[in-house]
């Protein structure tokens, strides 16, 4: 683990101010200063495919890891929408850490599915030592089967992509009783006999996330490692709240991928852009074609942030109803997070495909790297149809219908 900076103002939080407002800018600031680490010299370990360990390391050590655990329990305790912009600025400066980042949050923040006594140990085990989570549930694969055997289950099964698996010390899975079909979740050590994986990911974008397979095979499981949904107020809040949890995280990444992505034309424009030959501008940055291209991408970030921050702020709400939220709270924060995700998947994939234009032709060469962010978030914005989303947005605002919740939504 590498240990630079560990004095630096900024690059470790300590939980011991009252000051919540003060904790979350000092997360921010961090965020920042590590993002502008993580993106020095990307290209050149993308293309030597070197897994970003140091990384995470770093975010470990920083505190961040641990923004979605209550400060009761040893975490920083960020609200929603401070955790949001969080993962925004660090996907900025390195998307595959943003999002393995992104995804090890979701699970933190779902240990709200365990018995309270259970939570609360695993959320001060898990700030305490400082574990990395990643979630083995894409809800499109075929469930992994728990077969009871003597006191606990023996799971077996296979899913195809879990982000993060190859940085984790525990995995969620999701998983159905053999019997009663009852969906549940699993928490088990990485390292438990039977859990492979797969080392396969191959996809042209988030390269680095180890996003592969991982296959259960005679997988023991003690009854306290395994919980199934239940029909209670906290069963239907825990249920409830999950889709909007994760798709306003995935919002998130792809606004630090299109923010990453402007914050690297810019610095190109002014050190590397020639103006064109038509022009009399005496530097790219002052050729008035590129100003104004780059004013109009501006504006597209700019509404992607404040919806994403507007619908961050609609789901604190709904969190801090907890389980008195109403079928109104509910629904209002997941279609506003519908409404900021379907705008984030159009305007990203239009800023981190246009950058080009502006920077000019030498921007395409391999060693700067830029086609990552488009690579990016052509890849994750694939994770659902924003077509889906666009159908459940038009019936919220023709037909004022909320939209079921589900895995998605």
């Amino acid at each position: 683990m590498s240990e630079r900076g560990s004095d630096e103002v900024g690059y470790r939080i300590e939980r011991n101010a009252t000051d919540q407002a003060r904790i979350e800018s000092q997360a921010l600031e961090t965020a920042r200063s590590l993002a502008a680490e993580f993106s020095a010299g990307l290209g050149e370990r993308e293309a030597r495919d070197r897994l970003p360990f140091e990384a995470i390391e770093r975010l470990k050590h920083s505190g961040l890891s641990t923004a979605g655990i209550a400060a009761s329990r040893g975490g920083l305790g960020l609200g929603w929408p401070a955790l949001c912009r969080v993962v925004r600025e660090v996907a900025a400066g390195d998307g595959s850490v943003g999002a393995v980042l992104g995804y090890h949050l979701m699970q933190t923040f779902h240990l709200r599915r365990e018995p309270t006594p259970r939570w609360h140990a695993l959320e001060r085990r898990i700030a305490e030592q400082r574990l990395w989570l990643a979630g083995v549930v894409n809800p499109r694969d075929d469930d992994v089967l728990a077969r009871p055997e003597g006191d606990g289950f023996v799971l077996d099964g296979r899913k195809h992509f879990c982000t993060g698996s190859g940085f984790a010390d525990l995995l969620t899975f999701s998983v159905r009783h053999r019997d009663s079909q009852q969906a549940g979740f699993a928490l088990l050590p990485v390292d438990r006999e039977g859990i492979t994986l797969g080392g396969d990911w191959d996809a042209i974008g988030l390269e680095r996330s180890e996003s592969g397979s991982v296959g259960l095979e005679g997988v023991l499981a003690a009854a306290d490692e395994l919980v199934f949904e239940r029909d209670d107020s906290r069963g239907r809040f825990v249920t409830t709240i999950r889709g909007p949890v994760n798709q306003s995280l995935f919002t998130n990444f792809y606004i630090g991928f299109a923010l990453g992505a402007l914050r690297a034309a810019k610095r190109f424009i002014h050190h590397s852009s020639r103006p064109w030959l038509h022009s009399d501008a005496a530097s790219a940055s002052e050729d008035v074609l590129i100003r104004t291209q780059f004013g109009e991408l501006w504006i597209m970030l700019e509404s992607m942030i404040a919806l994403a921050d507007r619908a961050a702020e609609r789901m604190a709400e709904l969190l801090a109803a907890g389980e008195a939220f109403t079928a109104e709270q509910r629904g209002e924060a997941a279609a506003a997070v519908a409404i900021a995700k379907a705008h984030a998947t159009r305007s990203g994939l239009e800023i981190c495909t246009r950058i080009f234009e502006l920077m000019g032709a030498r921007a395409t060469h391999n060693r700067y790297g830029f086609d990552r962010f488009w690579r990016d978030i052509r890849t994750h914005t694939l994770h659902d149809p924003v077509a889906y989303k666009l159908l459940e947005i038009g019936d919220y605002a023709l037909n004022d219908r909320y939209v079921e919740g589900s895995a998605y939504r």
